[in-house]
């Protein structure tokens, strides 16, 4: 209970980190009146995504920032790595896999090359290709699911520990709710909009695909990169353990190679985050963090809206300029409504559930003085 206390309240340290930079953050001014404003959803079907990051590359072992595709290949190592992760994720065909997807980078598509060579029965899945990429199906490559590109610190060191830390402050910032923080110089992911939107779009596309089981149960395994899958989680999920993240960053990155993050939901009702690197992480986060997210998705809306309004204006479209604008007021105005209401719901949570705690404990008390 204590640890999840801890976690609870340091998520919401780093929701107020970044509410220090709000005011500065992007406004979009309302029209005079909105005509409808529909903020119900349509709840989906449930999908297990298990996001695994590559083996060990050379850029790995050489230090080096390489978030451009294709990309170094990976190590001996690196493939050793991806037999094994390969084996457990298909777990000798009791897998439930609906289906396996990769990025556009030669290390992440040969991750996943020995679990696909598995589930279609092929007996020499450890003879993974040496590249160039692609090596896999082009349905089963989404660019969605690149890196989470560098900018001006492309191909820098990763022993520089100022060059590491530059790369990580405006993915950071965009986890505490701060869209708006430039990746310096970068024309892929120039923004956590823009981050966010790719990224999304690809786990969409992932959930479109569909194709559930005789058991009825979405699961498929998406080989990613440890920067843009830790971001887009911490991004999205209703649960996000920092502590988890820091914890990882303490042992040496983001994740570990090969490491796994599990979330579950869907598109429209949002994602619950599982596990993280094999550590299992609570769906009931605390007070503190569930305000930190209530925060999260009011700030997040009008950012989002104003660059879609933003690329639309750039796209010249007058069509898409006005589904743009209504779009993001129906959005903005949904995360308005749905604000007060959500905070009240957690803090009223919170206290029934401390509420039964101190009246559970206090019949235990009495048993106990029976007995």
């Amino acid at each position: 209970m204590q640890l999840f206390a801890t976690r609870s309240c340091v998520t919401a340290c780093v929701g107020l980190a970044g509410a220090g930079v709000i005011a500065v953050t992007p406004v979009i001014a309302s029209p005079p009146r909105v005509q409808s404003l529909d903020v119900q959803l349509v709840s989906g079907e449930d999908m297990v995504l298990d996001l695994v990051r590559h083996g060990e590359s050379a850029d790995n072992v050489a230090g080096i920032i390489g978030t451009t595709p294709p990309g170094a290949a990976l190590t001996d190592l690196g493939q050793e790595q991806a037999i094994t992760v390969g084996q457990a994720l298909y777990n000798g065909g009791t897998n439930d896999i609906d289906g396996v997807f990769a990025s556009e980078f030669t290390r992440t598509q040969q991750t996943a090359w020995p679990l696909i060579e598995l589930l279609q029965g092929k007996s020499d899945y450890a003879d993974i290709p040496a590249g160039p990429a692609p090596i896999l199906d082009p349905t089963q490559i989404l660019p969605g699911l690149n890196e989470l590109n560098a900018g001006v610190l492309e191909g820098t060191s990763q022993s520089n520990e100022l060059t590491s830390l530059l790369y990580l402050v405006a993915p950071l910032a965009w986890m505490s709710g701060q869209y708006w923080v430039p990746q310096l110089g970068s024309t892929v992911d120039p923004n956590g909009m823009a981050f966010e939107d790719r990224f999304s779009d690809a786990v969409q596309t992932i959930y479109d695909a569909g194709g559930a089981l005789d058991d009825g149960e979405l699961h498929d395994v998406a080989f990613s990169h440890a920067a843009a899958i830790s971001t887009w989680v911490m991004m999205n999920v209703k649960n996000p353990d920092f502590e988890v993240l820091l914890d990882e960053f303490k042992s040496g990155g983001l994740l570990s190679n090969t490491g796994q993050v599990v979330v579950e939901g869907n598109p429209t009702d949002g994602w619950t985050l599982i596990s993280y690197d094999g550590t299992a992480v609570p769906a009931d986060p605390g007070l503190g963090t569930e305000l930190f997210v209530d925060y999260r998705d009011l700030i997040t809306a009008p950012q989002m809206a104003g660059w879609h309004i933003w690329e639309a204006v750039l796209g010249g479209d007058p069509t898409e300029i006005s589904t743009a604008v209504q779009t993001g007021f129906d959005d903005v105005g949904a995360a308005l409504l749905q604000f007060p209401q959500a905070v009240f719901t957690d803090i009223l949570d919170a206290f029934q559930s401390a509420g039964s705690a101190a009246a559970g404990q206090i019949v235990a008390d009495g048993l106990a003085s029976a007995i």
